[in-house]
């Protein structure tokens, strides 16, 4: 099989996904080609036997075509996405493309130009599945959320949607009509860690051996609930934020390092507050999950999975969590730790409590089983079996 991998983004877990399927492809030896239509880059963050191999082709979208695909409003970003992937398609005539960010392309695949092959995508947010339709504006969202997902997967080339969301599926699969939707897993890439190389970490950050750790991972922006969060360790009493240690790690835009700094300089708090503003790759984002004793994904409604939430619980962490959507139901079905709402300082502050009292109910059995469920290995199995059924 010829099979096309396109994505307009090269950031985050779009590096990851795309790796997680070229490693998958060379250890199963599948016959046929990847290519592999991405902005500029990919190949250099990848070993060397899977950057120079011959069933792998690595195609840069130019800086200018990228401009026009990121810039407008979102209906002429969905429509110059979607021509982008037409036309490259078209260049390379796959047997299937498949689409790593089907949201963004879902105008384009209603009423753009016609895919010269079958393709399926990677659906990340369906939450319409999570809106409760109580306000005549929150209908509207709703039907044309509904509407325009019913156009995309009515187009003829489409084959299979794969979600992310495993609660969103019977929803999806309603409106998709003759198109499969398979749930898909959040892949994360496990490491062998030496207690040496986790003392050294643990070092690096310069936390205090007294202290519990929090760590909140990520790309760092305000639907993170970082602010909350600072709030809610202004509102703890000192014999319980002088146990804390919040660990801030992740890449963060300017404006808003700022504000974040400016608010933890201020803070009259007890508490040890590590700010590491940096992107952090492989082996390192598991130590920095081992070294930590809970896990923050306070999220401000928040849809669908986290990969963060896997990687808690590949490192038998509790989480302290949003009570929102899919993310808050699986937390507190499976008792991975603690929910509440994101959006509440005291509540917040209460879980903090509990945390470092050790009131926390965290069953590693059901983490275990999640993170096994997870794996880069299941990601990239599912996709090609999908695509190939």
């Amino acid at each position: 099989m010829r099979l096309l991998l396109f994505d307009t983004v090269l950031d985050g877990h779009h590096t990851d996904y795309l790796t997680h399927l070229i490693t998958y492809w060379q250890a199963e030896k599948l016959p046929g080609k990847l290519f592999l239509v991405t902005p500029e880059g990919l190949a250099e963050e990848l070993p060397a036997e899977q950057a120079n191999s011959s069933n792998i082709e690595f195609v840069e979208i130019t800086s200018e075509e990228l401009e026009t695909a990121r810039n407008g409003s979102i209906v002429s970003r969905s429509f110059a996405g979607w021509n982008l992937y037409v036309k490259y398609a078209t260049q390379i005539r796959p047997d299937h493309a498949l689409l790593m960010y089907f949201d963004l392309f879902q105008m384009g695949l209603w009423l753009g130009k016609k895919s010269p092959c079958p393709v399926s995508g990677i659906y990340f947010r369906p939450n319409f599945s999570q809106i409760d339709g109580s306000s005549l504006k929150e209908n509207l969202m709703v039907s044309g959320k509904k509407l325009l997902l019913n156009r995309a997967l009515s187009n003829p080339a489409f084959s299979v949607v794969f979600c992310l969301d495993h609660s969103a599926i019977p929803a999806v699969q309603k409106i998709a009509n003759r198109v499969k939707v398979r749930p898909l897993s959040d892949p994360v890439m496990q490491f062998d860690l030496s207690t040496d190389q986790l003392e050294g970490q643990r070092k690096a950050l310069g936390i205090k051996n007294s202290r519990k750790v929090f760590l909140l991972f990520g790309h760092l922006d305000d639907r993170k609930g970082i602010e909350p969060v600072l709030d809610a360790i202004e509102m703890m009493p000192s014999d319980n934020s002088r146990k804390l240690a919040l660990v801030l790690a992740g890449p963060i835009d300017s404006e808003f390092r700022s504000i974040i700094e400016s608010r933890i300089a201020a803070s009259n708090a007890d508490a040890q507050i590590i700010c590491q503003f940096q992107t952090f790759k492989g082996a390192t984002i598991q130590s920095l999950f081992s070294v930590s004793d809970f896990v923050l994904t306070l999220y401000r409604k928040h849809v669908g999975m986290s990969s963060i939430v896997v990687r808690a619980a590949l490192s038998q962490k509790p989480l302290i969590s949003s009570d929102f959507g899919y993310l808050g139901n699986l937390v507190e079905s499976q008792h991975l730790g603690v929910t509440v709402d994101s959006e509440s300082p005291s509540a917040i502050c209460e879980a903090f409590c509990k945390a470092l009292q050790g009131e926390i109910v965290f069953d590693q059995e059901a983490a275990k089983k999640l993170a096994d469920k997870n794996t880069a290995r299941a990601f990239a199995k599912q996709i090609l079996e999908g695509i190939s059924e």
